[in-house]
């Protein structure tokens, strides 16, 4: 087994979640935790209670507007700041300055990340034994696909994903500095047939036409739907825009609705007709197809099964999201092998691109004002390439 390998793993054992929250108590480290654009007051003094509770030495709780922590103050014992006045650390009337910041689950939040980190501090997102225990279960699957990828860099950047799902530590993770989708190598070419999986409001549709390939874009969400379709209704002899989803089998499928986190649902409330890619290729007889993207919210795997006979004939490049089940950093490298034994596996990690989506004007303004850009780490945005 690799020493790089093996060394990640006995690292996650001292530095897991659990593992440091338990050394953060004994030592009485100070931390704090921040809660940014989203903040149900009683929501946070919940959270708040969550950590102090546990034994934590939290010496305050960071905000972004004077109103938040107004409404705050009255729900908490700890000293609630905002985050214009958080360089003034150890003046007068102001809290012990803490060595790690705590951070909710709202992605747009994650933006603030750089901030805390150029004063020296550790953000930290909550991971549990679960997580862990699932991941030990399933090391040899694991690593096999570390074994499948084809170089160093990307062997690195899986052992930093699965080290920093583990750890709860934005840090432990490894982000890419190339755009999302777009590693050298594995993008669609001029005449190529494109399929692009969860087109969502039509950028990745256009960017891959920019390569000159005829693309299918689907996307099953009726409303980003209906803006995919007015962005891209001048390209219509490039890309075909389709209002399907994409899996394993022909037929109508509820979702849940909710923009860019839209997904298959057996308890959603919209409904939306799917189709497999076999299927829709044969229907229309194309040719070939040379390229997939998925990005469909935990469908992926369903999708590849929906898709085998269209892999095996064509063995079309990849660029498939791994990060949205647990067991896709081992199952969908696994599944493609078991197509072709002849593909290739790079791994990415990316920051999610906020420029054109997610954050609203004001939102930007923020980040502007305290000099932040909307390139957010956060641990999703995995992906895995093939060809």
């Amino acid at each position: 087994m690799s020493v790089e390998f093996i060394k990640m793993i006995s690292e996650v054992h001292e530095e897991k979640f659990n593992v440091h929250l338990r050394k953060m108590v004994e030592n009485q480290t100070p931390c704090g935790i921040f809660f940014g654009f989203v903040m149900v007051p009683s929501t946070a003094a919940a959270n708040v209670q969550v950590l102090t509770k546990t034994g934590l030495n939290v010496t305050c709780a960071v905000v972004l507007a004077d109103v938040q922590a107004n409404a705050l103050r009255k729900l908490v014992d700890i000293p609630v700041i905002t985050l214009e006045d958080f360089p003034h650390f150890g003046e007068k009337n102001f809290p012990v300055k803490p060595q790690e910041m705590f951070i909710t689950i709202e992605l747009k939040d994650f933006a603030f990340i750089p901030y805390f980190e150029q004063y020296g501090i550790e953000v930290i997102t909550i991971s549990d034994e679960e997580k862990f225990s699932n991941v030990m279960k399933h090391l040899p699957e694991l690593y096999r696909v570390y074994e499948m990828l084809g170089s160093d860099e990307s062997r690195k950047i899986f052992c930093a994903a699965i080290k920093g799902r583990l750890t709860g530590r934005i840090n432990d993770y490894n982000f890419a500095p190339e755009p999302q989708y777009f590693l050298d190598g594995f993008t669609p070419n001029a005449g190529d047939i494109a399929i692009d999986g969860g087109a969502y409001d039509g950028g990745t549709a256009l960017a891959f036409a920019n390569c000159g390939a005829k693309v299918f874009a689907f996307e099953m969400d009726a409303t980003n739907y209906g803006k995919c379709a007015a962005r891209l209704a001048r390209f219509g002899d490039y890309i075909i825009l389709e209002n399907l989803g994409l899996s394993n089998k022909e037929g109508e499928e509820k979702y849940y609705s909710g923009g860019v986190g839209s997904r298959k649902n057996l308890n959603g409330t919209s409904t939306a007709n799917f189709i497999d890619l076999d299927t829709y290729v044969a229907r229309k007889n194309l040719p070939h197809v040379d390229y997939i993207k998925l990005d469909i919210e935990g469908a992926e795997l369903e999708m590849l099964h929906g898709a085998a006979k269209t892999i095996t004939s064509f063995k079309p490049k990849m660029a498939v999201s791994a990060y949205h089940k647990p067991e896709d950093l081992w199952t969908l490298a696994t599944y493609i092998k078991s197509l072709r034994a002849d593909y290739e596996f790079e791994f990415r990690h990316y920051r999610i691109d906020c420029t054109d989506y997610m954050l609203d004007d004001e939102q930007r303004a923020i980040l502007r004002y305290f000099g932040l850009n909307y390139l957010v780490p956060t641990g999703c945005e995995m992906v895995l390439y093939c060809k």
